[in-house]
């Protein structure tokens, strides 16, 4: 509803594209958002709404390295397991010793290592070469890169769309760390987006790609706030994302998100490992194996299988299939019933309710104050969830009015755009977002933290704090989200600070930190200064410790107040600068700035660390590396497709028209050729590999040459090569080659007459005939100009084939077959060529024309103008220079010059005189491109 209002408003506005991505854990979808073109889902390659999440890496030889993208990794995630990446989301923020990252290598094959410089992770895929190794970010990067290329495509395609794709927006779970979320911000840099819209939590996304596709009638806007929550069971985990949305009659309507219930380890792939638990018993039993006894490739194999199977069992009671020669050989037979997939997860059913229990208990509301449940997720669709959920919430309340694989992508898209467009209207949606945790510091390592943005509060803003008085010239200064260390910044530099401070005796040096939530719910310190404050108020901090904590914000925001206020009241903020000095201190050698700006640290990380800016420039040009080669290799792909191709034409031409050529060549040519067609295709399927694009070309060149000589050598048996065919081919030629030069002499003798009509007008024809050339220059006029050079070079070849002509019968039938079609060819090609020329220079004459005959028209009105105007001021001239006494007869005689006048100017109709007519008063107006000619 409203979000198409803002669809509307940005097609009209924006420059570039938005691109929104909702990267699954499973499954990855993005939506352009463009001029152009339609707000739709992004493709596939393959044409598909979705693509698997995730990538696999080989490498060729030589370090030789090809990425294969999401669902085109097809059967290569079972052939190399251990090169497949997948279930990328739930490694992101993590370090190597997370439990997350145990759960991971239980059902992967990939080997994960270290990044030893930043704590974080590395996927070593045995290339043994470090700087083959890549960091989750980078893999998340590549992926991010491959959708906004395919993104660009669509734009290549539309020549009315925007032709760039900077814009981003990305869906991420509402209970993500700050460590995933710098994550996911790092990944967006290395995927070479430039503007970073922002990070959107998948329940905000689905509420209001739900709440715009509502169509409200008019009444329905009574200013009561409702409740609903979006259940989103994804393939790694599962939320609950309770908001509330009040249509407002006049203003804003307003969504708002209230609290959120998660379950980290409850999804999709937990489902699917129940069944791979099943599959590998039967499995095991079968072949009486033991656990240790499977291969990366076997387990890869009967995960692919068990994924199926929860997919069938969603819709169907059993699940049969065969797995061929997966182990010594031998078939494997395996089916799964529905009651068996049902009673092994009979425990998990807890984790589907939880997030609800919890999301409701947060907003302290009960299932009966909720309108509806949105579902959303592929998990969704398990009957025994949709069931249990039912059951919790009845099924009066279950809605599934959205689409559950693409409302997030839709959603976070709409979210985007809103960041994009930064609008504000009655029409739009007033989106408030809340924080879910406790954002909390503390000074100097003290056990107490004080929290400066409590849970529930509004995202999106700045806080000061008095941290009160500094202590011992030590400052380090600690970030926490419930409780765990985000990070910690030491100033190790602050003695030197407070040198630059004078403060009176009455007090004492302060500190006053600037901390901001942002939009993205990233928390961190944003400015530091260093204050005069009253001893007599004690260590603010200190008295933070004894306040309530749910006062703790208010305080903080009036004690920074009074900070402010007891500093000069003319100090401004330069964060470019190393210190903050007030006006009157520029003008004076004797006062002292009031505060006085801290630099701040590079910060100290507890666990995952960013990614550098240096590092990020390297590993940046590592991916364009990348992408580099990955673009040579697709044109290595299409140029062997294409060079495939010919050789498979060139045989079918030579088995179709056998016995034609055998005319002019013999057997043995002919299997010459067949036997080179041969070893191209050979050589394409069996050592290109290592070939660059010129060697590649060359062999192109190589096929199209022989190609060329075939159908020469076919045609060359058809043509009349006779005397007499050569002659009439001759003749046609030389009566053409008279109608061009009969039709050019008309051409000249049209221009000549118009020529003499501008002349005979006044006019300067030489004038217009260059702006007329200018005009027709790139629309043919360039092949008029070199049309004499290619009549003369087609004169000479009619000239040099007149003489062979002159031939008598023996010294004629002495000339071989090839040189007769040689002649033959040329003339048939330049009769082709002259015609070709001469429709589109007569085209060209005929526009030429018109134009001159248009401007004639406008330049003979203009004179017509200037003339009278010209008169006209004659006339007011000689009004005012006669006597007084003279005055009487100087009015008739201007008033019979008047007459005089009007009989000069052409007639008009009354409704052209009162728009047309010129007076003496205001002068008609010129045409902006005809200005040149008004000789006044």
């Amino acid at each position: 509803m409203k979000g198409l209002l803002l669809i509307s408003l940005f097609l009209s506005t924006a420059l570039a594209a938005i691109l929104g991505i909702d990267y699954g854990q499973q499954f990855t979808k993005a939506v352009l958002l463009a001029p152009g073109v339609p707000f739709d889902i992004v493709l596939t390659d393959e044409g598909k709404r979705k693509d698997t999440s995730g990538l696999c890496i080989r490498n060729l030889g030589k370090n030789d390295l090809e990425r294969v993208f999401g669902s085109q990794m097809g059967s290569l995630i079972t052939r190399f397991p251990g090169n497949s990446i997948l279930d990328l989301k739930q490694l992101l923020g993590k370090s190597i010793d997370d439990p997350t990252v145990t759960q991971y290598l239980k059902n992967h094959f990939v080997k994960l290592i270290p990044d030893e410089g930043r704590n974080g992770i590395k996927f070593d895929l045995g290339f043994n070469n470090s700087t083959l190794e890549f960091t989750v970010e980078e893999i998340l990067a590549m992926n991010l890169n491959e959708i906004k290329n395919r993104a660009l495509n669509d734009l290549e395609a539309n020549p009315q769309a925007a032709v760039l794709v900077e814009d981003v927006a990305v869906s991420i779970p509402p209970f993500a760390t700050q460590a995933t979320r710098q994550a996911y911000l790092d990944s967006l840099v290395l995927a070479n987006f430039s503007n970073v819209l922002g990070l959107v939590e998948e329940g905000s996304a689905v509420a209001l790609n739900y709440i715009s596709n509502r169509k409200l009638e008019k009444e329905e806007y009574d200013n009561v706030k409702r409740y609903y929550l979006v259940y989103d069971a994804g393939a790694g985990s599962t939320t609950a994302t309770l908001f509330s949305f009040t249509p407002i009659s006049i203003g804003q309507s307003v969504l708002e998100i209230e609290s959120i219930g998660f379950d980290e380890s409850f999804g999709g792939k937990a489902l699917t490992n129940s069944i791979y638990s099943l599959v590998l018993e039967k499995f095991l039993n079968h072949f009486n194996l033991e656990e240790s006894d499977l291969t990366d490739k076997i387990a890869a194999r009967l995960h692919e299988v068990s994924e199926k199977a929860k997919l069938v069992l969603s819709v169907n009671n059993e699940f049969h299939t065969t797995l061929e020669t997966i182990f010594d050989d031998k078939d494997f037979k395996v089916s799964v019933t529905r009651q068996e997939f049902e009673d092994i997860n009979s425990d998990l059913m807890e984790h589907i309710s939880n997030p609800i229990l919890k999301a409701l208990e947060d907003a302290g509301l009960k299932v009966d104050d909720i309108e509806s449940v949105i579902l959303n997720g592929g998990s969704t669709r398990v009957p025994f969830i949709q069931k249990h959920i039912t059951s919790l919430v009845g099924d009066n309340k279950i809605s599934k009015s959205v689409n559950t694989d693409e409302s997030a992508a839709l959603g976070t898209t709409l979210r985007g755009l809103k960041w994009k467009t930064n609008s504000v209207s009655n029409k739009d949606i007033l989106l408030v977002e809340k924080n879910y945790h406790n954002f909390e510091i503390s000074i100097n390592g003290q056990d107490d933290e004080i929290v400066v943005f409590p849970k529930n509060s509004p995202v999106g803003n700045t806080t000061k704090v008095n941290l009160g008085k500094l202590q011992d010239n030590e400052l380090t200064i600690s970030l926490y989200e419930d409780g765990k260390l985000i990070k910690s910044y030491n100033f190790d530099d602050i003695s030197t600070r407070t040198k630059k401070l004078s403060c009176k005796s009455k007090e004492d040096k302060e500190i006053v930190a600037e901390f901001v939530l942002d939009d993205n719910k990233m928390f961190d310190i944003v400015k530091v200064d260093l204050v005069c404050g009253s001893k007599n108020g004690g260590s603010f901090f200190n008295k933070l410790l004894n306040k309530e904590k749910d006062n703790d914000d208010e305080i903080i925001i009036e004690e920074a107040e009074e900070a402010e206020q007891g500093s000069d009241s003319d100090t401004t903020d330069n964060k470019n600068s190393n210190t903050t000095n007030s006006t009157k201190s520029t003008t004076s050698t004797t006062k002292k700035s009031k505060s006085v700006y801290v630099p701040i640290p590079k910060p100290v990380y507890p666990h995952t660390r960013p990614i550098g800016r240096v590092a990020k420039k390297t590993l940046f040009h590592k991916l364009a590396y990348l992408n580099a080669q990955d673009e040579i290799k697709i044109e290595a792909d299409q140029i062997k497709n294409s060079l495939e191709a010919q050789c498979y034409q060139l045989r079918d031409y030579l088995d179709e028209n056998e016995a034609t050529l055998l005319e002019e060549l013999s057997s043995d040519e002919l299997e010459k050729i067949g036997q080179f067609v041969s070893e191209v295709v050979e050589w394409v399927d069996f050592e290109s590999d290592d070939s660059s694009i010129e060697e590649l070309k060359a062999k192109v060149g190589e096929v199209e040459e022989q190609f060329a000589h075939l159908k020469n050598i076919a045609e060359m048996t058809k043509a009349d090569l006779s005397k007499e065919g050569i002659q009439k081919l001759f003749g046609d030629s030389s009566k053409l080659i008279m109608n061009i030069q009969s039709s050019m002499l008309e051409f000249g003798n049209k221009i000549a007459e118009m020529r003499t009509k501008y002349e005979d007008a006044g006019l300067d024809f030489e004038k217009e005939n260059e702006r007329i050339k200018q005009k027709l220059l790139g629309r043919g006029q360039d092949r008029m100009l070199s049309f004499e050079k290619n009549l003369g070079v087609y004169k000479d070849v009619l000239t040099e084939i007149g003489k062979v002509l002159e031939y008598n019968e023996k010294k004629f039938s002495q000339l071989s077959k090839q040189q007769l079609y040689s002649y033959h060819e040329r003339l048939a090609k330049g009769v082709a060529d002259m015609l070709g020329d001469i429709i589109a220079i007569e085209t060209l004459h005929l526009e030429r024309m018109e134009l001159f005959e248009s401007q004639f028209e406008k330049l003979l009105e203009r004179k017509r103008q200037q003339e009278y105007r010209k008169k006209l001021r004659e006339a007011q001239k000689a009004a005012k220079e006669p006597e007084e006494d003279d005055r009487v007869e100087i009015v008739e005689e201007d008033e019979e010059e008047e007459q005089v006048f009007d009989n000069e100017i052409p007639k008009q109709s009354p409704e052209e005189s009162s728009e047309s007519e010129p007076s003496a008063e205001t002068e008609p107006e010129v045409e902006p491109e005809d200005v040149e000619h008004d000789e006044l």
